[in-house]
């Protein structure tokens, strides 16, 4: 007997539980089903052979996952269209918005703006019908206009400018960057030279307005725009530097000390009141000292705290560096980092006994340093004489031309030795002896009165010209030329520098006065011959200023200012003799009136006396007088051998 297959209607014998053609299993005999027979025992009620199973769970499991993978690219599917929309959505906003400008533009009759916004609209929505009718609007009646429409472009241009222009006068300096630049945008060849001076102005006073805001960083920021706007410009590429230099010392604070004080020192080199320079450099140098006590680097440190008390004098620094010293000079066992000379030219150790510390420099009656040649070993030696008589004591060997620093501290010369000319500053207390100018022709160095500085005048430029530079204690920096002239001296104070020289065309020669930053120049004496000035310990009051109408007091009724004098050499009498000027009134007075030639003035600490030098008696001899004029006294021989004495300097000192 045979049966049909419920799945795919073949013939299928009635014992047989399977279809022999799909494999489908048959109903059970009695229940429509084949019967079970002994060839092939009937199966479990509900039972499928198990290589089916197999296969069925697998394909149940393929299904599954690709269920699983159909959700998720969906889901992101869903998610890219979103993004889409909302992007296609934005573009749709910032089109409209454009359209609806452009529309503005035409109601004001401001059709190449119009223009310009249409053609906008559609870079950012190119199916915009509107916008591109109405560009064809805008374009057919800006051409129909009688007036070209550029002129309503430079109307709009030029009122732009104007308000740019009230922002400037009125110091908003951020508002007028912002104006100028959008107009930049608008129009790049509206009088653009215009633009970028007035850009750069708003720039450069932003940076400096940021600066004294301590906002150094934007500052850097805001020059840099200035030099972008006008390359090259030199205010600008100083201001730059500058506030480089504060922002490096900054950001190597604490990681980098030698780095931190190099930086400090390079920009109070150049501008010792930038910000809070000063007291950051005094700070860098003692906590640099600091870090190095604890490594036990007692000669190093003994320098940071010498430059820290050179910079502001106080006990508690004049401690650091005594102890310093102590364990610097103390043998141990593992010898201490020491400092070596750049270029010695002395003996330390003679000199040290000379001079017993700094009592010579230092004791109450004072000493004048003077340079004298010594015949026997054919050498200039730079001598220290008393006032009150006994033979001058040598302190430098092949040394010309002393000036001792306010302090006492530090010995500026000019060296004689061939391997080594040029300007030198010796440290009495350390022995340290730095070269601070390789040029022969720089001479008679004058110190400033924070001891870090010098002023002296060279002819090492290629024209020979006398020319006043600065230069820096430390021989770090470059010496920074100041004016033409020669035999200069720095006031008390600190703000004036009195010179022989003559005006800006090389006229009305005498004796002349500039602000140590430069500035205007004021002629204080008429004579050609005028010479070698020598402030005055009554000008340390700091009450005089310079302007271009002249020298004055810093207010009216300041009487202070009447003790400032300045000593000085000329021949306006016949031979060198020894005058004083008033620097307020401007009358001079003549001091020595002997028959030889007197010079080289300089005045005791306590400004009763002065001392020049003389060869009234036959011979050159060092002497001292009353500072009203009258009998002269001869403290120290001087030698007969200079060159040219009048390329010479004495220093009287406490």
């Amino acid at each position: 007997m045979t049966t049909i297959c419920d799945n795919c209607g073949a013939s299928v014998p009635t014992h047989q539980p399977f279809c022999p053609s799909c494999g489908k299993p048959q109903p059970i005999a009695g229940e429509g089903a084949p019967a079970a027979t002994p060839e092939s025992p009937a199966l479990p009620a509900g039972a499928v052979p198990r290589r089916r199973s197999l296969r069925r769970a697998m394909v149940g499991c393929l299904l599954a996952f690709s269920c699983v993978v159909l959700i998720f690219l969906a889901i992101g599917g869903v998610a890219t269209y979103q993004g889409l929309q909302e992007r296609a959505a934005l573009t749709r906003q910032q089109a409209t918005v454009h359209f609806q400008r452009g529309l503005e533009h035409m109601e004001a009759g401001e059709y190449e703006l119009a223009i310009a916004e249409f053609e906008h609209t559609l870079r950012l929505d190119p199916a915009h019908r509107e916008a591109r009718d109405a560009l064809r609007d805008a374009k057919t009646t800006a051409l129909a206009q009688p007036t070209p429409t550029s002129a309503t472009l430079q109307e709009a241009t030029a009122a732009m400018l104007a308000e740019a222009e009230a922002l400037v006068g009125e110091e908003k300096w951020t508002e007028a960057i912002q104006r100028l630049s959008q107009l930049r945008d608008l129009a790049p060849d509206f009088q653009s030279q215009q633009v970028a001076d007035l850009l750069y102005t708003a720039q450069f006073n932003l940076g400096i307005q940021l600066v004294s805001d301590s906002r150094v960083n934007e500052g850097v920021h805001a020059f840099e725009q200035a030099l972008a706007e006008r390359p090259g410009d030199p205010e600008a590429s100083r201001q730059l530097d500058l506030a480089s230099l504060y922002v490096s010392a900054q950001v190597t604070w604490g990681a980098d000390w030698p780095s931190t004080v190099d930086f400090l020192e390079q920009l109070y080199t150049l501008t010792p009141n930038y910000l809070d320079v000063g007291s950051q450099l005094y700070q860098a140098y003692e906590t640099y000292g600091d870090d190095l006590v604890a490594e036990e680097a007692w000669c190093l440190a003994e320098l940071q705290y010498a430059e820290a008390a050179l910079l502001e004098p106080g006990p508690a620094i004049q401690r650091k560096w005594e102890q310093a010293v102590e364990l610097c000079r103390t043998p141990t066992p593992t010898p201490s980092p020491t400092v070596i000379p750049s270029a010695p030219i002395t003996d330390t150790q003679a000199m040290t006994a000379t001079m017993g510390s700094t009592q010579t420099l230092l004791s109450p009656a004072g000493s004048i340093l003077f340079s004298k040649f010594n015949e026997q070993d054919k050498r200039w030696e730079i001598a220290a004489a008393t006032p009150g008589g006994g033979a001058p004591v040598v302190m430098l060997d092949n040394a010309t031309q002393p000036a001792t620093s306010p302090n006492g501290q530090l010995l500026a010369y000019h060296a004689e030795a061939a391997e080594s000319e040029g300007l030198h500053v010796f440290n009495v207390a350390s022995g340290e002896d730095i070269r601070v100018s390789t040029f022969r022709e720089d001479a008679t160095p004058d110190w400033a009165p924070d001891n870090l500085r010098f002023v002296f005048p060279s002819q090492r430029s290629g024209n020979r010209r006398w020319q006043i530079y600065i230069g820096w204690a430390d021989g770090k920096g470059e010496a920074v030329p100041l004016v033409e002239g020669r035999t200069p001296s720095w006031s008390p104070d600190g703000r004036l520098i009195a010179y022989q020289g003559t005006d800006a065309q090389g006229n009305n020669p005498g004796l002349y006065l500039i602000s140590a930053e430069g500035g205007p120049i004021t002629r204080l004496t008429q004579d050609d011959s005028d010479r070698a000035p020598a402030w005055s310990p009554g000008c340390a009051e700091g009450v005089l200023t310079l302007t271009d109408e002249g020298v004055g007091t810093a207010t009216p009724e300041d009487a202070n200012g009447s003790d400032c004098q300045i000593a000085f050499m000329s021949t306006r009498r016949g031979d060198w003799e020894i005058f004083v000027t008033h620097v307020l009134s401007g009358t001079v007075t003549r001091l020595s009136t002997s028959a030889g030639n007197d010079g080289l003035p300089t005045w005791s600490p306590d400004g009763s006396h002065i001392a020049f030098v003389s060869d009234r008696g036959g011979t050159w001899g060092v002497y001292i007088m009353p500072a009203t004029g009258g009998e002269a006294i001869k403290v120290a021989d001087w030698s007969e051998e200079h060159v040219d004495w009048l390329v010479e300097r004495i220093d009287w000192v406490k």
